[in-house]
């Protein structure tokens, strides 16, 4: 999840930063309006806004589509319909940060202020849960199994050109770390496992049928990721077709030429009934700047306003920590940055969801990772830099 509303996170008293906002939200007398294009409105739906329904008064698209007169039996209204209705709330969906904010700014004129009655949606969505109903879910979680890889990327987001040693982890911490996580979180809704890549991790078919068996019903979509460079085995394609995985494989064709085998890996995964996802074609990387071209330095303030425009979208977990920047997390596990405790939140300490949930949103000691310092970003809002994808190099 990227968190666009919340512009100040610093941690000031944990466990309760949420407790005005989620009084706003469970109001009796509430009316909400979902606000977002029809697409956007319809996914929200469909994972969040079942539980909501009843209150649910009307739909505000934000494309020009004068066909749409309802969605799920909730009827299309304008934005000026309801800007006398003092228990109005607005949810928008909007998965776009400029989407975002330019509702955000129409709204703000007929007297809605962000996280009072206008609350962006999929933090709308999880303080409800959590305050409503006791239940947690994470966005998005990755799961660092190796840091073996086919190739050798100058500019790879977890740096595993730089990694002083790599190897498989183990294992026996996987499935702990995964019997740790859900005996916090209730759902997660994209579990992703990868490296390095992943197809090289040895016990990758037991590790995956393990998550699939204790907790296929409390995940989403579990997704693998590769680079394209190596055929997944027999044995692998039927435990990724029993288990419902989905391949996410980056194309790197215009870079690497022959020693991708993007086509064969999709055809394959197909023949056997397995999902595929490709990224990145026709994608530039960003430069991170980190471990080679570290910006200048920033004060707190021009700091936090980096680590809110990033708004990095993907959490870590890895031996009992969640990393709030698997970046952050890569470099610290490369051997390249110092560990600090403000960058993960340690799911072996006692830990309530409401904190677990200020964390996801942003939430830390400092108000930003540590990692903010010397990284350009994780996003085009705040890092102008790009490169060539999947360039290679020998790092000596």
């Amino acid at each position: 999840m990227r968190n666009y509303s919340f512009k100040n996170t610093k941690w000031l008293n944990p466990g309760h930063e949420l407790d005005y906002i989620a009084s706003i939200i469970t109001r009796k007398n509430n009316r909400f309006y979902i606000v977002g294009s029809e697409k956007e409105i319809s996914l929200f739906w469909e994972i969040s806004g079942k539980k909501i329904e009843p209150l649910i008064k009307g739909c505000i698209l934000t494309e020009n589509n004068d066909v749409i007169n309802s969605i799920n039996n909730v009827p299309v209204i304008k934005d000026t319909d309801i800007i006398d209705d003092i228990y109005s709330i607005i949810v928008c969906v909007s998965q776009n940060r400029n989407n975002y904010e330019a509702n955000m700014n129409l709204f703000s004129n007929y007297g809605f202020d962000e996280n009072r009655q206008f609350f962006q949606g999929e933090i709308f969505s999880q303080v409800y849960d959590v305050y409503v109903d006791d239940y947690l879910s994470i966005d998005r979680v990755e799961i660092f199994v190796t840091s073996k890889c086919s190739l050798q990327c100058e500019k790879c987001i977890a740096y595993i050109p730089y990694f002083k040693k790599t190897e498989h982890e183990s294992l026996e911490m996987l499935k702990a770390d995964s019997d740790l996580l859900f005996s916090k979180v209730d759902y997660v809704r994209k579990y992703k496992v990868l490296g390095g890549e992943a197809f090289l991790y040895p016990d990758i078919i037991e590790y995956v049928d393990y998550i699939c068996e204790k907790y296929g019903n409390r995940i989403g979509s579990i997704r693998v990721g590769t680079n394209g460079t190596i055929k997944p085995s027999r044995e692998l394609l039927e435990m990724l077709k029993r288990n419902r995985v989905i391949v996410d494989i980056s194309d790197y064709m215009d870079t690497l030429g022959k020693r991708s085998k993007l086509q064969e890996v999709i055809t394959i995964c197909k023949e056997n009934d397995v999902e595929v996802d490709v990224k990145r074609t026709g994608e530039q990387w960003l430069d991170m700047g980190f471990p080679n071209n570290k910006p200048l330095n920033r004060n707190e303030e021009q700091l936090q306003n980096h680590f809110h425009k990033c708004a990095f979208y993907c959490r870590d977990f890895w031996n009992g920590k969640l990393w709030f920047c698997c970046s952050n997390f890569a470099a610290v596990r490369a051997g390249l940055f110092d560990e600090n405790n403000n960058d993960y939140l340690d799911f072996r300490e006692e830990l309530s969801k409401k904190e677990i949930l200020e964390y996801e949103i942003g939430y830390s000691s400092l108000g930003h990772t540590t990692f903010c310092e010397v990284c350009r970003g994780c996003s085009d809002e705040v890092n102008p830099f790009h490169v060539e994808v999947a360039k290679q190099v020998v790092i000596k």
